[in-house]
């Protein structure tokens, strides 16, 4: 039974994409895939996570205001501040993006790059620094992008306009300085455990219901981040420009044949076309193998199902049900602040008060899609990612073919709606088919 609903679901996923691709070919342009794989990963991530709580016959409906708080958390750990230097001069020359002298003498792979000379030019200058200066409206900085030398001459390099910046000003450098990522990036997940097991701790020793607490869970985390940032859209500015870039970047290319010619980058139907895989892809290609084995290798995984299919029954089969469950929850929180964490990156800011608004009705919906049942017991890994995929791929599709954006809760909606009636009609006839066997 459970087989045949995964089959259908990639086979939805294929129709999907080339209904769309013969109604307007820029859906499979390469840069729309590459959006397409970037936000089905990151969804996918989240989608995996609520699987297996939902696979435990439970619900995560903090999932959205996690992902807020967590954005939040980073940025707040990260503490992107600037110290003052010693080193001020004043501007010798100011070379505007856009213009002819700047294309001349700016650096060959970057266009939209302003040049600044100084009468003194400092020994370094790291991406995020800043030059302080007295404006017309008051203290002004323009963030620096690094040095740039061209015959014989150093500029350094900005990509703001610097319009109020001109000939004789006096500048302060001012250095940018953050907690290392990887350190504000396991705070913020270890944060995210925590969360997870106190869920997991109020289903099983309190026996509340995971409704309940996940529901108090969406309140109190959006309202804490919209306190602790009293409700402002606050953001990482220039801070971990290597890491962001790693992170949101691409891990490799590959080829696909067609999708040039129906896009129209090209009139030949032989052309292969190079399609970027973003690092977001991977990770979630990690998870899933990983989620993978556990559920369908190793004891903890059967052990997963039974619970979730019939947790007395499991209880007296020696299976420590308690800790499955908590477990489960952390998973979830886990993949939650990862999300978190990822969408911060690729946003570069948070809003408290919007940022992650439904997601986790995202994530249920592509973990149904994708073969989970709402009683529990149930569940693929692969089914999941399929069913994120199907709902990147609606959004999409919303967006490339002109359909008003209102219809996307519809169309996702019915698309629930009509999984959840699919999953009851299996459920009965499979229940008839045993009883005639």
């Amino acid at each position: 039974m459970w087989p045949t609903k995964n089959i259908g679901i990639f086979l939805l996923l294929l129709a999907i994409m080339v209904i769309a691709s013969l109604i307007n070919g820029s859906f499979v342009d390469p840069a729309n895939l590459k959006t397409l794989i970037r936000d089905t990963s990151l969804y996918g991530l989240i989608s995996l996570g609520v699987a297996v709580v939902i696979i435990t016959g439970g619900i995560d409906l903090s999932i959205g205001s996690m992902i807020a708080l967590c954005g939040v958390m980073l940025v707040q750990v990260v503490n992107v501040h600037y110290e003052p230097t010693d080193f001020t001069a004043s501007v010798s020359q100011v070379v505007r993006q856009g213009s002819e002298l700047a294309a001349t003498l700016g650096p060959s792979d970057e266009s939209d790059l302003s040049l600044i000379r100084l009468s003194t030019m400092p020994d370094t200058v790291n991406e995020g620094d800043r030059l302080v200066y007295s404006g017309v409206t008051g203290q002004s900085f323009v963030s620096l992008a690094g040095i740039h030398q061209t015959d014989g001459t150093t500029f350094l390099t900005t990509r703001d306009t610097a319009r109020s910046l001109s000939v004789g000003t006096q500048v302060q450098l001012e250095t940018i300085a953050y907690t290392p990522p990887l350190l504000a990036c396991s705070l913020v997940l270890g944060f995210a455990g925590l969360l997870g097991c106190i869920h997991g701790i109020l289903v099983t020793w309190l026996r509340l219901q995971p409704f309940v607490v996940t529901l108090c869970g969406l309140l109190i985390y959006r309202g804490a981040a919209r306190v602790w940032t009293g409700d402002d859209q606050i953001g990482l500015q220039n801070a971990l420009p290597g890491f962001k870039a790693a992170i949101t970047g691409t891990a490799f290319q590959f080829p696909l044949p067609l999708i040039g010619r129906i896009s129209g980058a090209t009139d030949d139907w032989s052309a292969w076309v190079w399609v970027d895989f973003p690092v977001t892809g991977v990770l979630l290609v990690l998870v899933g193998i990983v989620g993978w084995v556990l559920l369908n290798r190793t004891v903890w995984g059967r052990h997963l199902l039974a619970t979730g299919q019939n947790e007395t029954a499991a209880r007296y089969s020696g299976v420590s049900t308690d800790r499955l469950v908590i477990a489960a929850y952390v998973v979830c929180s886990l993949l939650a602040g990862l999300a978190g964490i990822l969408f911060t990156l690729e946003w570069n800011s948070v809003q408290p008060g919007s940022s992650g608004n439904f997601y986790e009705l995202y994530a249920i919906a592509a973990a149904v899609l994708g073969g989970c049942s709402l009683r529990g017991g149930q569940g693929a890994v692969l089914g999941v990612i399929a069913g994120a995929a199907v709902m990147r791929c609606l959004y999409k599709a919303i967006v490339v073919l002109g359909i008003p954006q209102e219809w996307e809760m519809v169309i996702i909606g019915m698309a629930l709606l009509c999984s959840v009636i699919v999953d009851e009609v299996l459920r009965r006839l499979g229940g008839k088919t045993s009883k005639a066997g």
